[in-house]
């Protein structure tokens, strides 16, 4: 019986998964093919003009964001990649209970042998592979877009010297020459590995959304209504965070968003530039003094509000009383 339910669910759900895995891969594939056109410094001078105060809205500084692996970890932050995960949360965490009560399918479920557990459970189930298939659907287009991008950069015609020089090398460039363009591959500048600790950033967001959805679902009766309470929760919690940002004074604000563990770039930037930290819980200093919450700690913040809501959402499904389908 529960291979069956596992056929409906997947086949209920297969075409919104196809569709918001396969916008997510294309999208960052395409999204490191843009981050290929604009050399470096060409990007740093538009950086540059930007007001010095839009640097509380990162987490990551400016110079190691106008790197091509700073750029390219924009894309777990970008709108339309979290969207996208949080559309299959939502939608798959709102089905649960008071989507089938709504059609009138959760009473012919209940008829049939089956526990209340192993139907919310089993549902759960597939939401939750659902968003590992997304969060690995941005991980694979981010790897297709770096294996298969050239970087072009403009670089100055070199003298080749005869012994190294201290800061210079064995190579100067030369003065007041025409600069020459100079492919390389995108895999030869970036580490597809540094991106897996945001694509454990997007798993454990996409948990934390479908889990609160599914404990919304539990105790409602209408799916419209589970929608809008998620939907309405949801863009709370983002103004919350933003308002956190913009100023000193209100930075405590920071602590009452649950999106604020959220933040992909920044632990790129760890994997990047101290890889012994990428799945730690802190991160210390060079003299061994603590600095700041590891990834870790972020991605269990996320993934334990979505477990308890989901224990939550098994608890008053199994003792609530359904109501007659209409």
């Amino acid at each position: 019986m529960t291979r069956v339910l596992l056929k409906k669910y997947l086949h209920d759900a297969k075409w919104l998964l196809l569709a918001c895995g396969g916008t997510i891969f294309a999208f960052c594939w395409i999204r490191v093919w843009i981050v290929s056109r604009l050399d470096t410094g060409r990007f740093k001078a538009i950086l540059d003009l930007l007001p010095g105060d839009w640097q509380r809205f990162t987490p990551v500084d400016f110079e190691w964001l106008i790197t091509y692996t700073g750029r390219i970890s924009l894309a777990y932050d970008e709108l339309i990649v979290v969207l996208c995960v949080s559309i299959w949360a939502i939608a798959r965490g709102s089905d649960c209970v008071s989507g089938e009560l709504g059609r009138g399918t959760l009473e012919m479920l209940m008829a049939q042998p089956l526990s209340r557990i192993k139907v919310i459970t089993t549902q759960s189930l597939v939401t939750v592979a659902g968003v590992a298939l997304l969060a690995l659907a941005a991980w694979g287009g981010t790897c297709a877009g770096i294996y298969n991008t050239t970087v072009t950069e403009e670089a100055l015609p070199t003298w080749q010297l005869p012994i190294p020089l201290p800061w210079v090398g064995t190579e100067m460039p030369i003065p007041f020459s025409t600069p020459e363009e100079v492919s390389s591959p995108m895999a030869d500048k970036v580490d597809v590995h540094v991106f897996l600790p945001a694509t454990a950033n997007l798993f454990a967001l996409g948990l934390m959304v479908a889990g609160f959805t599914t404990m919304m679902s539990a105790w409602d009766r209408y799916r419209w209504r589970t929608i809008g309470i998620v939907v309405g929760i949801y863009v709370v919690q983002i103004i919350i965070k933003l308002v956190g940002l913009a100023a000193d004074e209100v930075n405590w604000l920071l602590y009452l968003s649950a999106f604020t563990p959220y933040e992909p770039e920044a632990f790129v930037h760890v994997a990047e530039a101290t890889p012994q930290f990428t799945w730690s819980f802190s991160v210390y200093a060079k003299d061994g003094s603590w600095q700041t919450w590891g990834p870790m700690t972020h991605h269990t913040v996320m993934a334990a509000i979505g477990l308890v809501s989901y224990a939550a959402a098994a608890v008053i499904f199994v003792r609530r009383d359904l109501p007659a389908p209409m």
